[in-house]
């Protein structure tokens, strides 16, 4: 389309009043339409996608005196951001309208908002214009089918065939995670030529966008169905079939398996995420904030902390320690320490019992809220989320453990072949029998199946203990036994003679991971599973490998570190906020359970245990113990 018919299309965008800018309009420019006076297809005037140069004198917002951008664009700046005057703070917002611009634009609002740039009532109607807009367009731009989508494509059948033959021997290993490295390998080049084939298919756009996901239902029902376990024998059923090629005889028990891997979780996941919602409000309903958003607690400690892109929202509006000095990440100069390990100020270090303004940071000063404690319901609602959804997406990936992530630290007397973990020297493994109360945990005569957070020590010949360190596999894996185990009162001991195969280091990434995670180091354990300053980095450390994102700030794992991890009666952040030096291994380890007992009465009979609430009660009183208060006493009262 020429320029000059194309500037037609801008001076009526920008030359309509605010208030008339409506779907009338918009379906003008853009909608295409069946005509019935002359039973034929009309093309649309314009498309969105069309490009133009916009100048900072045809629209005073735009920046650096003239942009590249599309009718669809500007149309999205005048309706939703100009009406709303977001605009004012934003300037032209000139970036694809895709997933990933929506979430940097929410959270650019999101920030405004919470720095009071703006109320809530304008981010409200900013919504609201926003999904007006997409319901608008969604009938005659947002196609959801086409011939491309439905149709064989018969170069990628043809190399599915042959990559099929090509890795017959590793789909039909014994390993399950070698099964699925094959697996996502045949997917991912499959899935690239589709990609390519589609590219100019207006049924991709929803894909290209990042809003529909084009390697679950599509994969199942036009490529292949993929990798199906198999509990009977522990092992993937690889099924080369898709959906529109049909259920081949040999694959029917794959596809009725995979139908009870979609609907069990989904199931058991409501319990499991409900109960979880529960325990953690039971357990942290007594963190709360200083009102003073300036307060500091005189601590010079802190902990270490790696931001990603990914988690880089988490610590928004939060101190780190650089070199001295106290800064505030903000929602921009977070960016400058992406890839970088930061020294942060958390609830973990505070000295005080009202989380000080500096460890606690701003975001919920600017909220308004003290009672922190009751707000990290967020993370179970997504994890209820994940296993909900986990019926219409079975796709399944796995990788190999990064060889620094196997480890605590660097130890000499380990080795990694072929990705399996073995030893140089005897080494003992040390099980902790609370993961007996853990879900996934399988003791075998052969093997041990448990979340890879274990002690590890090493001895020389003669029996001696020569080092220790910790195995940091953020995953349930299979341990193999060559002897029986032994026991301590605290641990099932697991010994491995030199260059024994201990496990091999893949993982099938799924969040199944991160829950048992969760269970194991912060909510069930009965003593130290990991080092205090590092609970947190390790459980982003589990999400990032694993893919998830419970979308909740590092302060929700903060507080559990801080309301789990004592010192005698007080919080083992006291010793800590004095001296970073102290032997991190060296805190008491309350399970949630007790901790909630311990607080005071009152939290124990709101978490449905009367009589132990009563019995803590009474203790408390003879004792001369003062009982944690909580916010839900006040509506108990009321």
């Amino acid at each position: 389309m020429s320029e000059e018919t194309i500037k037609i299309a801008v001076n009526r965008i920008l030359q309509t009043p605010i208030d008339q800018l409506g779907k009338k309009l918009i379906e003008e420019l853009f909608a295409g339409y069946h005509d019935k006076a002359t039973n034929t297809y009309k093309e649309s005037n314009f498309d969105p996608t069309d490009e133009f140069t916009l100048t900072s004198e045809q629209y005073k917002w735009v920046d650096g005196g003239k942009v590249k951008t599309t009718l669809g664009t500007l149309v999205f700046n005048r309706f939703c951001l100009e009406a709303t005057g977001l605009i004012e703070h934003l300037h032209y917002w000139n970036k694809v309208i895709d997933k990933n611009c929506m979430e940097d634009l929410d959270s650019e609002i999101n920030n405004l908002v919470i720095i009071d740039k703006v109320d809530t009532k304008t981010l409200g109607a900013f919504v609201d214009r926003r999904d007006t807009l997409g319901f608008w367009c969604v009938s005659f731009l947002g196609v959801s089918i086409s011939p491309g989508l439905v149709r064989p494509m018969s170069n990628v059948n043809k190399r599915k065939a042959e990559l099929f033959k090509q890795y017959d021997k590793e789909l039909h290993s014994d390993n399950p995670v070698e099964q699925i490295m094959a697996t996502n390998k045949i997917e991912k080049e499959l899935m690239g030529m589709v990609r390519e084939n589609l590219k100019d298919d207006p049924g991709y756009d929803m894909y290209a966008s990042g809003d529909g996901n084009l390697d679950n239902n599509y994969k199942t029902i036009n490529v292949m169905r993929g990798a199906v376990m198999n509990k009977a024998t522990n092992k993937y059923d690889v099924v080369e079939s898709s959906l529109l090629e049909g259920v081949k005889k040999k694959d029917i028990p794959a596809f009725s398996n995979s139908i009870v891997a979609g609907a069990y979780p989904s199931a058991v996941g409501t319990a499991e995420a409900g109960a979880m919602a529960k325990e953690l409000m039971a357990v942290l309903q007594s963190e709360h904030l200083n009102p003073d958003p300036n307060s500091d607690c005189g601590t010079h400690s802190t902990i270490p902390f790696t931001i990603t892109k990914k988690n880089k929202k988490y610590v928004v509006f939060r101190y780190i320690d650089e070199g001295g000095k106290k800064v505030m990440l903000d929602i921009h100069s977070v960016n400058n320490y992406i890839g970088k390990t930061v020294n942060l100020y958390s609830p973990q270090c505070c000295l005080d019992k009202a989380i000080c303004g500096k460890c606690g940071g701003h975001v919920f000063h600017n909220l308004q809220v003290t009672n922190i404690g009751l707000l990290i319901t967020p993370i179970t609602q997504k994890l209820l989320n994940l296993k909900l959804k986990s019926k219409h997406d079975l796709s399944t990936s796995a990788i190999i453990i990064p060889e620094n992530y196997a480890t605590i630290d660097t130890s000499q007397y380990i080795k990694i072949e072929n990705g399996i973990l073995k030893n140089k020297v005897t080494m003992k493994l040390f099980i902790p029998r609370l993961m007996e109360e853990i879900s996934g945990f399988d003791l075998e005569t052969s093997s041990v199946t448990c979340m890879g957070i274990l002690p590890i020590k090493f001895y020389d010949k003669s029996g001696s203990e020569i080092s220790s360190s910790l195995l940091t596999i953020p995953a349930v894996k299979q341990f193999k036994l060559y002897e029986e185990l032994g026991e301590d009162p605290n641990n099932y001991i697991a010994t491995y003679e030199p260059n024994s195969e201990i496990c091999d280091l893949g993982i099938q990434q799924n969040v199944v991971n991160v829950q048992f995670f969760l269970e194991q180091i912060f909510l069930n354990s009965k003593s130290p599973q990991l080092p205090y300053n590092l609970m947190v980095d390790m459980m982003f450390r589990c999400m990032e490998l694993n893919k998830i994102d419970l979308t909740g700030p590092t302060i929700t794992y903060e507080l559990l570190a801080r309301r789990l991890c004592r010192e005698g009666s007080k919080p083992f952040a006291f010793v800590y906020g004095k001296n970073m030096g102290v032997d991190q291994m060296s805190y008491t380890k309350l399970p949630y359970r007790k901790a909630v007992h311990e607080a005071g009465p009152l939290q124990a009979i709101l978490f449905q245990d009367i009589g132990t609430g009563v019995n803590r009660g009474l203790a408390m009183t003879l004792n001369g113990i003062e009982p944690e208060k909580t916010p839900l006493e006040k509506v108990v009262k009321a």
